[in-house]
């Protein structure tokens, strides 16, 4: 028993350091400035925080792959000039998991492609007021959902870089059925997060 404790031991301390020659990490913060499509309002105007961590490894001189583990705010906000106090803005809070590749055009310019599954932690809407909407009242948002984006990366040195990217929802984050009608496909309930994240990472 105590041999087999030994080994098994042994392993984990031989993946660990195995995995830790081969994968590379980082921290990563900064805004989403987002909005929804769907609904009655449009433009960037919800500022909401992301941040978390990455993992990273190089696959040659061009390619890398990238996954990385964020607390991510969306949601849709209105104009700061309309007019209209019965809009419901949006606000969700989700666990994000960005799985990205990146080729690398030159050392310190990236660019990026990936899918972003996330999970929803909370959601809220309200109005401008502050009245906040029934959620028994409206269509639930999805728990799970998935993003593609695309972007790129700038280093300022070897340790700090800033990344853009645009991100749009692969499907609804309301529920509802989704049927064939003229050859397109229909979602019910059809909204959409759409927003670009501007983020400092640092590279340990």
């Amino acid at each position: 028993m105590k041999k087999n404790i030994v080994i098994f031991s042994f392993l984990i301390l031989y993946s660990y350091i195995a995995i830790s020659q081969e994968f590379k990490a980082g921290l990563t913060a900064g805004i989403n400035a987002a909005q929804v499509d769907g609904d009655r309002m449009s433009g960037f105007y919800k500022a909401g925080f992301s941040g978390g961590l990455f993992v990273y490894r190089d696959f040659g001189n061009l390619s890398r792959f990238q996954v990385e583990f964020l607390y991510s705010n969306k949601g849709s906000k209105t104009s700061p000039k309309s007019t209209y106090p019965d809009l419901w803005q949006v606000s969700t809070t989700n666990i994000d998991i960005s799985v990205n590749y990146i080729y690398k055009l030159f050392e310190t310019l990236h660019f990026r492609i990936g899918l972003t599954p996330n999970v929803l932690l909370t959601s809220k809407e309200y109005t401008p007021t502050g009245i906040e909407q029934n959620p028994n009242e409206a269509p639930a948002f999805r728990r799970f959902g998935v993003i593609g984006l695309a972007g790129m990366t700038y280093f300022f040195s070897e340790k700090f870089s800033l990344t853009w990217t645009y991100n749009y929802s692969l499907y609804s984050i309301r529920d509802g059925e989704a049927e064939i009608y003229d050859i397109s496909l229909k979602e019910q309930n059809n909204q959409r997060h759409n927003y670009m994240a501007f983020m400092l990472g640092y590279r340990f």
